[in-house]
């Protein structure tokens, strides 16, 4: 089981170094791995499950800082508000638990991680829709 998270944070570092100080590359990586991480977890069971959604955590750690970076990339003067609103905007810790609790009762909570699989992929799709976004105000990240 140690061996499990000593692999993860191996992945991670790994991952750190190929996204190369990038938060567009860090944050396409760490989606990835988490949208990975999830259908194993879906498609397993046992301890291959478990540690497959417990890993989902690890690169969420990694992502928030990305996540925060380019929110609040190319807003000049405004960055201070945006930072802010970003702060007060934090709902997915009070939306998506409740919503997957639900899932969890009415299918299994297996099942349940189909809401992760979703939330990664979006963060996915953030990525790389960030990036052309940014390079269209000449914000080079």
């Amino acid at each position: 089981e140690i061996l499990f998270f000593g692999i993860c944070i191996a992945v991670q570092i790994v991952g750190f170094f190929l996204a190369k100080d990038s938060p567009v590359q860090t944050l396409k990586i760490f989606s990835f791995l988490g949208v990975f991480a999830m259908l194993i977890g879906l498609f397993s069971s046992g301890n291959i499950a478990l540690f497959a959604f417990l890993s989902g955590g690890l690169f969420c750690s990694i992502m928030w800082p990305c996540i925060f970076t380019l929110s609040i990339a190319g807003l000049g003067k405004y960055t201070s508000q945006g930072s802010a609103f970003l702060i007060m905007m934090i709902l997915g810790g009070a939306i998506i638990p409740p919503v997957q609790g639900k899932l969890a009762d009415v299918f299994s909570i297996q099942s349940s991680y189909w809401i992760a699989v979703v939330c990664f992929g979006y963060l996915l799709f953030y990525a790389f829709r960030t990036k052309t976004v940014l390079d269209k105000q000449g914000v080079t990240y």
